[in-house]
């Protein structure tokens, strides 16, 4: 899904890979549907793994953790030979608006990070090393659209180089005091 999308991909491909018979595929979910939305769930939890194994939680910058934390992330990013990192942003253009439970899935994932990296960014602003013009939740929510733009934009590209210039304008411009 990550090379085609959703609908671009099928079942028989699905099963195919894991080289298991089609009928199994029925015994652990109910439809493709509820592939995509365990993908999303499994994509949220490893993020949440690499975050917790890069974010230096004694760093006295929270913005300086959160910089290190995405610029490991952004390394592991280059190394992938399938650009699966944006497959939240692919389900969700395509599974949202016709999934009732995909957009329930996606904004629970997008509202823990959201909140997550708010949490940061106002602990940057009360030690005064964040702007503090603009809401820690605003940032968040900048950061996060600017960052899944940026993943499109890849794919568009063949690059990693919107998200690397996310990446600078977000830390260097924009959430820096």
């Amino acid at each position: 899904m990550a090379k085609r999308g959703y609908h671009g991909t099928g079942i028989k491909e699905i099963v195919d890979t894991a080289e298991v018979p089609k009928g199994s595929f029925y015994n652990y979910f109910k439809s493709k549907e509820d592939f995509g939305i365990e993908i999303v769930r499994c994509h949220s939890t490893e993020f949440w793994q690499a975050w917790a194994e890069c974010f230096d939680h004694k760093c006295d910058n929270p913005i300086e953790a959160l910089r290190n934390c995405f610029g490991k992330m952004l390394v592991d990013y280059e190394e992938c030979s399938v650009w699966a990192f944006c497959i939240v942003g692919i389900l969700a253009a395509e599974m949202c608006e016709t999934s009732k439970i995909c957009r329930i899935t996606m904004h629970e994932v997008i509202n823990e990070w959201r909140n997550n990296l708010a949490a940061h960014i106002r602990k940057a602003q009360e030690l005064g090393i964040a702007r503090s013009d603009v809401s820690a939740e605003d940032l968040a929510t900048l950061f996060w659209a600017a960052w899944q733009g940026s993943l499109v934009r890849v794919k568009i590209e063949n690059s990693t180089a919107p998200v690397k210039q996310c990446f600078t304008l977000m830390f260097d411009r924009i959430m820096s005091k």
